[in-house]
C-alpha cells in the first residue's frame, strides 16, 4: 500500500478513498461517524460518509482500507521555535531565565543558516511524525535573510503546511534589517497567501525586555497590515504586556488577523480586549509551567471563561517534548485539577472541568484560527484541504475503542500515528515518514549541533546527568 499511496500521490487528481475509520470531522455542520469513509481528490476533501464505496465505484479510485483507525484532522501547531532544536532537552531542567542565556546569549549568534535549516528540517519531521500538518515556526533567530531563507526552504523540503513568523534576534549581532527582510520575503517567496507556506511578523510583545523596535506596537500592526501580514506575538507575559494589549484593544488595533502567544498573567483588561477584537490566542501548556513562565499557569481558565477557543503549541523541544500529545494531555490535566480544586473549595460559580473533545479542537480547529488557516484545515470538511492524520486504535495502549476523542487525547502518542496527509499528500505511513533520510538527516543535525557548539564555546553535556 505504501508504494501504491505514493504513486498515487504524483497525479494531479489522485482520488483516494479511505474506508471503514472512525472519524471525528471536528465541523458541526458534518456528522461524526462511528465507521465511514472519507474521499481525497487531489488536495481537497471531496466528500465525508458512511458509506461512499457506491458514489465513487468507477474503478478510478484507490482504495484504503483505515478499519482500526480515527481519521481526525491534522493538529495544528501555533507555536514552536525551530532552529534550535539541534538542542532537543538540553535545557530540560532550566528554568526561564536559564533557558534564555544557554539558547539565546550563548548559541543563538553562533547559528549560521545551514544550521538553521537543520534544526528546522527536524522539526518539520518530527512534527509530521506527531500528527502535526501545520507548524508555525516562530523564526527568532533570523541574523539575516539568508537564515530566513533557510528556515523556509526547510519546511518546503518535508512538505508541511508551514507558517513562517519572521521575527528578530534578541541577543548578539545581526544585520538589524528585520522589517526590511520581511518585506523582500513577502515579495520573493510568499507573493501568495493560499499556498502551503505562509508569512506573519512576529515581534514580541514582552515590553520588559526593553527593546521597543521589537515589540508589538501599532507601527508594527500597521507595517504589516500594510504587507497583507497576518501578525503573530511570542512573550504575551506580565502586567506590562497586559497594559501593552489593553491599550491597543482601545485604540482598535487588536483583531482576527493576530495571535498573541503565552499571555500569562496579563491581567482582566487584556483578556476582554482580546475577546471583544477576536483576537487570536495561543497557548502554552508545557513551557509555562516545566520552566516557569510568570505564574506557571497556561491561562485556559482566563480564555474559556470569555468565550475564547485557544490554540496549542509545542514552544520550546530544547526543553519539552517532541510529542503534541503531551500539549493536549497536559493543559487537560492542569484545567481539571484548578477547577476541581476550587469545587471542593466551595467557590461559588467555580469553572466545569474542560472535556477531552474540547481540548481534541483546541488542537485542530483552534490552531487553525491561530495559524490563519482555517479557510483550508483544521476539519474534515469537503471543500478542505485534505490535511488529516490516522490514529491506531487497536495497539496496545489503544484498543479496545470506547471513546475516539478520549483516544485521540490521552491513550495515544505519536507511535499510534499511522498515517498523515498534507493537501493530500502522504507524508506518513505506517512507522514510516516518506521521503525521509533518517540517516543523512541525524548526520546533518549532529554536524551541526556539533558546529554550533564549537562556535559558541557552549562545550558538551554530560548526557548522563
Amino acid at each position: 500500500m505504501r508504494d501504491r499511496l505514493t504513486a498515487a500521490g504524483a497525479e494531479e487528481r489522485r482520488r483516494l478513498l479511505l474506508t471503514g475509520a472512525t472519524v471525528l470531522t471536528m465541523d458541526p455542520a458534518v456528522e461524526d461517524l462511528p465507521r465511514g469513509d472519507l474521499l481525497i481528490e487531489g488536495e481537497q476533501i471531496a466528500a465525508v460518509g458512511p458509506d461512499l464505496a457506491s458514489e465513487v465505484d468507477d474503478g478510478a479510485v484507490l482504495r484504503v482500507d483505515m478499519s482500526g483507525s480515527i481519521v481526525i484532522p491534522g493538529f495544528v501547531d501555533t507555536h514552536r521555535h525551530c532552529w534550535q532544536n539541534q538542542f532537543r532537552r538540553q535545557m530540560s531542567d532550566a528554568r526561564i531565565e536559564e533557558y534564555m542565556v544557554d539558547a539565546h546569549e550563548v548559541l543563538a549568534p553562533a547559528y549560521l543558516p545551514e544550521d538553521v535549516y537543520a534544526g528546522c528540517l527536524l522539526s518539520a519531521w518530527g512534527a509530521i511524525d506527531s500528527g502535526v500538518t501545520c507548524l508555525l515556526d516562530f523564526m527568532h533567530n533570523a541574523r539575516s535573510l539568508a537564515h530566513s531563507e533557510a528556515a523556509v526552504e526547510a519546511f518546503a523540503e518535508v512538505g508541511i503546511r508551514g507558517v513562517h513568523g519572521a521575527g528578530p534576534p534578541s541577543k548578539g549581532e545581526w544585520d538589524e534589517r528585520w522589517l526590511e527582510n520581511v518585506a523582500t520575503l513577502r515579495e520573493t517567496r510568499f507573493g501568495a497567501d493560499d499556498g502551503l507556506l505562509t508569512l506573519r511578523l512576529a515581534p514580541f510583545g514582552y515590553p520588559d525586555i526593553d527593546q521597543p523596535a521589537k515589540t508589538l506596537s501599532p507601527r508594527l500592526l500597521e507595517y504589516a497590515r500594510e504587507l497583507g501580514l497576518g501578525i503573530v506575538v511570542d512573550a504575551v507575559l506580565g502586567p506590562r504586556a497586559g497594559e501593552l494589549v489593553a491599550e491597543l484593544g482601545e485604540q482598535g488595533l487588536l483583531g482576527p488577523d493576530l495571535t498573541l502567544i503565552h499571555c500569562t498573567e496579563v491581567g482582566a483588561a487584556a483578556w476582554d480586549a482580546i475577546a471583544a477584537s477576536d483576537t487570536r490566542v495561543a497557548l502554552c501548556p508545557t513551557s509555562d509551567s516545566q520552566l516557569g513562565i510568570h505564574d506557571a499557569v497556561p491561562p485556559l481558565q482566563e480564555a474559556l471563561d470569555r468565550g475564547i477557543l485557544p490554540g496549542l503549541s509545542v514552544d520550546v523541544e530544547c526543553s519539552l517534548s517532541t510529542d503534541f500529545f503531551a500539549q493536549m494531555q497536559a493543559i487537560l490535566t492542569i484545567q481539571r485539577m484548578l477547577a476541581f480544586g476550587r469545587l471542593a473549595g466551595g467557590e461559588a460559580g467555580a469553572p466545569e472541568p474542560v472535556r477531552v473533545r474540547q481540548v481534541l479542537e483546541m488542537a485542530t480547529v483552534g490552531g487553525a484560527r491561530c495559524n490563519g488557516v482555517e479557510d483550508r484545515a483544521g476539519t474534515l470538511t469537503p471543500g478542505k484541504q485534505a490535511d488529516l492524520i490516522a490514529i491506531g486504535a487497536e495497539d496496545v495502549n489503544t484498543m479496545p475503542l470506547n471513546n475516539a476523542a478520549a483516544t485521540v487525547v490521552l491513550g495515544a502518542d505519536s507511535r499510534n500515528v499511522n498515517a498523515v496527509f498534507v493537501a493530500g499528500r502522504p507524508l506518513k505511513w505506517g512507522a514510516e515518514l516518506l521521503g525521509c533520510d533518517l540517516e543523512a538527516l541525524r548526520a546533518k543535525v549532529t554536524a551541526s549541533r556539533d558546529a554550533v557548539r564549537e562556535r559558541s564555546g557552549h562545550g558538551d553535556p554530560d548526557v548522563c546527568a
